[in-house]
């Protein structure tokens, strides 16, 4: 009886130890702009004409968010406006001329609210524990204009 009266207090202790460490980083959305951030990306988007697009992400500098080792991610953001996504996942950067190249296809409607997310650890070199930023891409900012006709 005393074994358990002292062993339950001491597993809870430890449980609640070893969960406090486990904490979550906070991601902080960036406000500057592309220039103020010092990057260097290009966006171009093609329009298929049957109602998916194609959306390419050049990126010649990281700039100020150098590296970018959180990775870039396609966020869709939910229609209600509640905070809560419909879609997020990291996308494959590859090495083209020396530059990362990111290329993603989707529907034009989900395009329109979608945006990329450039995420890095780091702010002009400096790291803040358990933190992390963010520049957001809006696509809907480079989509050609008008709906193109069915072929």
């Amino acid at each position: 009886m005393f074994a358990r009266s002292f062993c339950l207090p001491l597993v809870a202790l430890a449980i609640f130890v070893s969960a406090a460490t486990h904490v979550w980083a906070l991601g902080f959305q960036l406000s500057e702009t592309k220039e103020q951030l010092k990057l260097n990306y290009e966006v171009t988007a093609q329009d298929h004409g049957t109602g998916r697009v194609t959306v390419v992400l050049t990126i010649a500098d990281e700039g100020r968010l150098a590296p970018l080792d959180r990775g870039v991610d396609l966020v869709i953001p939910s229609q209600e406006g509640t905070g809560y996504v419909d879609l997020s996942l990291s996308l494959e950067r590859k090495s083209v001329d020396g530059k990362q190249v990111v290329r993603v296809h989707l529907k034009r409607e989900l395009a329109k609210r979608a945006e990329i997310q450039l995420k890095t650890n780091t702010l002009d070199g400096k790291q803040s524990p358990r933190t992390w930023y963010y520049h957001s891409i809006p696509l809907a900012d480079h989509l050609p204009e008008g709906e193109p006709k069915q072929q």
